[in-house]
């Protein structure tokens, strides 16, 4: 694909995506998205051949490679020694990742749409989710091996993550909050400060 080729396939994701956050994954028609792409009639299809479904698997597939590549480089240098403000740390990240721009738009996109999505989308929120959840144990379990088995890890990598997923989903979803209020912060830096009590 030539550069400009892939500039364009890029617009026409950029651009469903925003449509998709705005109105819905129904509610958007081929034809807007060509009009606010300014591209021709039928050139959506020419790189994407199934039309929105696969705007859609795009745009979902990319957020979860975003997530679990997020999880990968920042639990890579945990450490011991500040393990609690390394944890903290991966909420910030993912905070910063699904609060705004592009990574909000996913996550609204992934939410708003959920009982559209097939089942290969499904599978891959499943699996990047747990994926992340495994790599917070497996990281836990390395860095603290004499205190910590791996079922206890994966205990504390379980109660860290239903902790992050209940501020995210309250605070963007119920609260509409793109910005994280600093009483959440803090929220999320007790829960983690209790929770590595327990190493």
């Amino acid at each position: 694909m030539t550069k400009k080729s892939d500039q364009q396939r890029q617009k026409i994701i950029a651009v469903s995506r925003e449509l998709f956050t705005e109105k819905g994954y129904t509610e958007t028609s081929t034809r807007e998205i060509n009009e606010r792409a300014g591209i021709a009639e039928g050139l959506l299809y020419y790189y994407f051949p199934k039309g929105k479904r696969e705007l859609l698997d795009q745009i979902v597939h990319e957020g979860v490679a975003d997530r679990i590549r997020i999880a990968e480089d920042m639990t890579a240098g945990w450490t011991r020694e500040n393990i609690e403000r390394d944890v903290i740390g991966l909420f910030e990240n993912m905070w910063r990742l699904l609060g705004n721009g592009i990574g909000y738009q996913e996550f609204i996109i992934t939410i708003r749409n959920r009982a559209m999505l097939s089942d290969e989308q499904s599978a891959w929120l499943i699996t990047s989710f747990d994926h992340v959840q495994k790599r917070v144990a497996q990281r836990l379990f390395e860095i603290t091996p004499a205190e910590v088995t791996p079922e206890k890890a994966t205990q504390l990598a379980t109660a860290i993550m239903a902790t992050f997923q209940k501020v995210i989903f309250d605070e963007l979803l119920i609260r509409d909050n793109q910005a994280l209020p600093a009483k959440t912060h803090d929220f999320i830096a007790g829960q983690i400060h209790l929770l590595m009590k327990l190493i």
